[in-house]
């Protein structure tokens, strides 16, 4: 039976998640800059608590970012690393669908909203979203905006109203069979005009 094993590593806390169509089992932590450390050994915990046979992994997804830039090149490197060992298929999830489907479950009564993650400062990444009939599809990808620029235009689903777990990446990488990859193309997504670099300055 196929299963996927799935990851949440860019925000503060730390989930992995297995499962198939019957079940899914997630091991989510508080990780204040320690997903290295922890993140394997999640992977061991969940490996163990499940009856799912690591042969029965066809797939590892990975929430893809934007957000932390460490977090999602953890992520993307951790599992780069387990497709490249298991030889099996990795699933580059946008963190904001992510972020979209856990609204979903708090208010299945969104149909056009925005989900609205901080970036720096006044700055969020900012996706668009449509539900219909229990379809979720994004109808404008995430930009670097300032914190105002949707209210009163929206209703904006905020990372202080949703906790990102690695079951709602698990449930989205399901879905979309059709987004899984080699383990190579398995990349982060970044959002144009957002770094952590700052050039120095002029002395």
């Amino acid at each position: 039976m196929t299963a996927i094993l799935a990851l949440e590593t860019t925000a503060e806390l730390c989930s992995v998640a297995i499962g198939n169509n019957e079940m899914v089992i997630e091991d989510t932590r508080v990780a204040m800059r320690v997903h290295n450390e922890i993140v394997l050994s999640m992977v061991d915990t969940v490996l163990s608590a499940s009856p799912i046979e690591k042969h029965e992994v066809a797939c590892i997804a990975f929430s893809a970012g934007p957000g932390s830039f460490t977090g999602v090149r953890i992520g993307a490197a951790i599992a780069q690393g387990i497709a490249l060992a298991w030889d099996i298929l990795v699933c580059p999830v946008v963190t904001s669908r992510a972020m979209a489907l856990s609204g979903l479950e708090l208010d299945r009564r969104l149909t056009e909203f925005v989900t609205s993650r901080r970036s720096r400062q006044s700055l969020v990444y900012a996706a668009e979203f449509a539900s219909r009939s229990g379809e979720l599809s994004t109808t404008s990808n995430d930009q670097l905006v300032d914190e105002k620029f949707y209210r009163g235009q929206h209703r904006v689903v905020s990372d202080s109203q949703v906790a990102l777990s690695a079951r709602h990446v698990f449930s989205i990488a399901w879905r979309e069979v059709d987004t899984w990859t080699k383990a190579e193309r398995g990349l982060p997504v970044y959002v144009e005009g957002d770094t952590p670099w700052r050039a120095p300055k002029p002395v």
